[in-house]
C-alpha cells in the first residue's frame, strides 16, 4: 500500500503554500504606504490580497475531506475523529488569541481583541469537519446554500436599530451592529466593525463547505482530467454567480457578503484545477517552480503564526530612526529599502524579504521532514 507521503495532493500543497505566502506578504508591510494590491479593500470590492484568505479555507475543506477519508478507510472511529477535531480547533484558537496579544495593542483584558484569522480558522474547521462527519454531501451543499441565502436576508432584510434596513455602510450594517453589541467595540479590530467578526463566521463557514464539496469530487473515482475539468467548470461558475450577485449584494472581505463567497471560492477551485493540471508533478522545472510553496503548504499553520509573531515582535523592540523613536520593523525597513526605493516600493521589498526570511526558517523544518500536525 502506498504511503500517506506519496498520496499527497501535491497541488493542494502548493496552493495552500501560495496562500500562507501571501498572507505574510499582506500582513507584514514594512510601512503604513503600501500598494493597493497588497492591501485589502478598503470596503466594497476587492483586490488580489482579499482572495488570500478566502482560499485557505477553500483548501481546508478539501484537506479535511481527504484526511477524514483515509481514516474512514482504515477504520478509525468517528469518536477518535470528533476528539482530534476537538483539539485541533481548541489548539488554533488558541493561537489565534497568543496572536492577537503580539499583533494588537491592548491594555488590559477589556480590550483584548477577541476574534481573528486563527479563530475564524478553527470556527470553520470545527463546524465542517462535525457536517463531514455526520452529513452527506447533499445535505452539506443544502447547508452551504441556506447559510449564503440566509446571511443575504439578514443583512437585507432585518432593520439595524438607528440605521434601518439593508443598509451595508461599515458601521450599519447588521453583521457589525451585533459584533458591537456580542463581543463590544473594545473587544474589535476597531470600534465599528471586524473582519472576522461573530455573524460573518457562517458564510465564512459556506467558503470552507465549497472546499468540502470539492475534496468529495477530488476522492472520487474519476480520472485526473476529469475532475480538472470539474473543478474549472465549478470554479468559473462560481466566479460568474458571485460578480453577478456582487452587482446587488457587493462584494466585500470586511462582512464576507455572500457574493464574495461565491466569487472568492470560485477562484480557489480555478487556482486548484490548474495547479492539478499543471503542476502536480515532482519533476523538472515544475519543482523548481513549486518548491517553495510546497515547503510552506507542508506547515501552512505554523508558518503562518511563526511569521505573525516574529513580527509584532519587532514592532515592540525599540529603535531610533530618523532620529525619532521607531522600532525594529521600522529599522530595517529605512535602512536596507528606503534608501533607495519609494516609500511604497520599501514597504513592500521589506514584506517579501521578511516572507523569504520566513520561508527559509520553514525550510529548514522541511529539509528534516518535520511536519507539525496539531
Amino acid at each position: 500500500m502506498a504511503s500517506n507521503e506519496s498520496k499527497r495532493l501535491l497541488s493542494l500543497d502548493i496552493l495552500r503554500g501560495l496562500t500562507i505566502a501571501g498572507m505574510i506578504v499582506v500582513n507584514s508591510p514594512g510601512l503604513d504606504e503600501t500598494y493597493t494590491w497588497v492591501a485589502h479593500a478598503d470596503w466594497n470590492g476587492w483586490t488580489p490580497a482579499d482572495l488570500v484568505f478566502p482560499s485557505f479555507l477553500v483548501i481546508m475543506g478539501i484537506s479535511l475531506v481527504i484526511s477524514f477519508g483515509r481514516r474512514r478507510e482504515r477504520g478509525e472511529s468517528v469518536n477518535a475523529m470528533l476528539w482530534q477535531v476537538v483539539r485541533r480547533t481548541f489548539i488554533i484558537f488558541a493561537f489565534g488569541l497568543i496572536e492577537s496579544a503580539v499583533f494588537y495593542d491592548f491594555t488590559s483584558i477589556h480590550d483584548f481583541r477577541v476574534l481573528g484569522v486563527l479563530q475564524r480558522i478553527a470556527l470553520c474547521y470545527f463546524a465542517c469537519s462535525l457536517l463531514y462527519l455526520f452529513a452527506g454531501w447533499e445535505a452539506q451543499a443544502g447547508i452551504m446554500a441556506a447559510l449564503l441565502l440566509g446571511y443575504w436576508a439578514l443583512l437585507t432584510r432585518v432593520p439595524v436599530p438607528g440605521y434601518g434596513r439593508g443598509n451595508l455602510t461599515a458601521d450599519g450594517n447588521l453583521a457589525s451592529y451585533l459584533d458591537r453589541r456580542i463581543l463590544g467595540a473594545q473587544h474589535m479590530m476597531n470600534s465599528v466593525e471586524d473582519p472576522e467578526g461573530v455573524l460573518s463566521t457562517l458564510p465564512a463557514i459556506a467558503t470552507s463547505l465549497m472546499g468540502v464539496l470539492a475534496g468529495h469530487w477530488i476522492r472520487g473515482r474519476r480520472g485526473k482530467r476529469r475532475k480538472v475539468e470539474l473543478l474549472l467548470a465549478a470554479g468559473a461558475a462560481s466566479t460568474a454567480a458571485g460578480w453577478l450577485w456582487g452587482i446587488s449584494f457587493p462584494l466585500n472581505k470586511h462582512i464576507w457578503t455572500s457574493s464574495f463567497v461565491l466569487f472568492t471560492g470560485g477562484i480557489a477551485l480555478l487556482g486548484l484545477g490548474l495547479c492539478y493540471a499543471f503542476l502536480d508533478d515532482d519533476r523538472g522545472w515544475k519543482a523548481w517552480l513549486a518548491r517553495p510553496l510546497e515547503v510552506f503548504g507542508r506547515n501552512p499553520l505554523i508558518a503562518y503564526f511563526a511569521s505573525g509573531l516574529f513580527y509584532g515582535v519587532q514592532e515592540f523592540v525599540p529603535m531610533r530612526v530618523q532620529g525619532a523613536q521607531g522600532n525594529l520593523k521600522l529599522w530595517l525597513t529605512y535602512t536596507l529599502f528606503a534608501p533607495w526605493l519609494s516609500p511604497r516600493s520599501a514597504s513592500l521589498a521589506y514584506a517579501l524579504a521578511y516572507t523569504g526570511v520566513c520561508l527559509g526558517l520553514m525550510a529548514i523544518l522541511y529539509r528534516k521532514r518535520i511536519f507539525v500536525k496539531i
